[in-house]
């Protein structure tokens, strides 16, 4: 049961999105913080959707 689900996780994150997935958690991550979030995060993760 665990190999399979390994093998479903690594298939899905196959190819660009284990590429954007690092832009896509640091802009959510930056866009928790008030004030300069929503700003400095959504560039970051717009790189995230750009490499998708």
């Amino acid at each position: 049961m665990r190999l399979t689900l390994l093998l479903l996780a690594a298939l899905s994150l196959s190819g660009c999105g284990l590429v954007a997935l690092p832009f896509r958690v640091t802009g959510d991550i930056i866009q928790v913080v008030p004030v300069v979030g929503k700003p400095l995060g959504a560039p970051v993760h717009a790189i995230g959707d750009a490499i998708d």
